[in-house]
């Protein structure tokens, strides 16, 4: 008897032994209030085995790696099959529909209440609290702005940031541990799309033009520059030029003085031996001295006389003596009785 009961017991042990996985941790809960208090619950962490005696306990697993929630408008990619992207209105009445990933994991400290409060498996949990959490908190946080603030980055950021604290908090009273959220594409409806379009291709035609006419007023003012070069050049070669005519007419100005000053410096010395001449020619023998001055000049010239009625040559010197003679000298043809 006593082994029966033994071997019951074992069987029952046998039968009451849970394991946890080393990404999950599992609760007891207690069913009856016979060993502890009813509802008492019990949390075990991740990788171990634990015996669990069935029919007074209930026992359940909980993940707590990191969870994606996709709320996307394309059904490939989304958690749904149909288009499950998150649809906001803005402060200027235009609806905006964008692409959001929420990345979550349960709090293992809140396991049991995860399971008390919202369920028993990830896709209870997501549907019943993640998603319509989720969902209202950013639209109520993204309300806030207008649609062109959406797209100033630094606004868009600091309004999700704002929606992701928001979320953090309202997911922690539920045992809920928010990681990350990212926001992703974004759509409007299609009129305001193509309003907004049109607005853009406007704006990139007038970026366009501003463009070019950078590039003419560089263009131009590079055009400007190379003939402000070239008159600068032109400018340099005309001084340089104007620099050597006058170096040129400096050079004949000094030539033409330095021979005027010759010259005068010989009239001078011309006037001062004329003048000493007509001192000489004043004073006693002045007649002696101008006839020796002529016939020094004619004594350095031969001249050869030759009459027309006599073809016989004349002696020069002895005519020069009779020019020069007070008298003309007999010849003694012409000393006749």
């Amino acid at each position: 008897m006593s082994r029966a009961l033994g071997l019951l017991l074992l069987a029952v042990l046998s039968a009451g032994c849970e394991s946890t996985s080393s990404t999950e941790v599992g609760v007891r809960t207690c069913l009856f209030g016979i060993l502890e208090k009813r509802g008492e619950q019990q949390i075990y962490p991740p990788g171990g085995t634990y015996a669990v005696m069935p029919i007074i306990n209930s026992w359940a697993t909980l993940p707590i790696h990191q969870q994606n929630l996709l709320m996307n408008a394309n059904v490939e990619e989304g958690d749904r099959p149909v288009p499950d992207d998150l649809t906001f209105k803005t402060k200027d009445g235009n609806n905006v529909h964008i692409d959001v990933n929420i990345m979550w994991r349960i709090n293992p400290e809140s396991a049991a209440e995860v399971i008390n409060r919202v369920g028993h498996s990830v896709e209870e949990i997501k549907e019943r609290v993640i998603r319509p959490v989720s969902r209202a908190t950013i639209r109520d946080v993204f309300n806030k702005i207008t649609s062109e603030e959406y797209y100033h980055v630094d606004t868009k950021n600091r309004v999700a940031a704002e929606a992701r604290e928001q979320l953090e908090k309202e997911l922690q009273r539920f045992g809920i541990l928010v990681d990350s959220m990212q926001v992703q594409q974004h759509r409007f409806d299609p009129e305001y799309q193509e309003a907004i379009d049109a607005q853009k291709q406007a704006e990139a035609d007038v970026q366009t033009l501003l463009e070019q006419q950078k590039n003419i007023v560089v263009q131009k003012q590079s055009e400007l520059q190379g003939k402000r070069a070239e008159w600068n050049q032109k400018l340099e070669d005309s001084r340089g030029q104007a620099g050597r005519l006058r170096n040129e007419a400096d050079a004949y100005a000094s030539k033409r003085s330095n021979a005027a000053k010759a010259l005068l410096a010989q009239a001078s010395a011309e006037a001062d031996s004329t003048r000493k001449e007509a001192e000489a020619l004043n004073k006693l023998g002045g007649d002696a001295y101008v006839k020796m001055q002529v016939a020094r000049q004619f004594a350095a010239k031969r001249f050869t006389l030759v009459p027309q009625s006599n073809v016989s040559t004349m002696n020069v010197n002895q005519l020069l003596g009779v020019l020069l003679s007070e008298k003309p000298q007999e010849t003694p043809a012409d000393s006749k009785p």
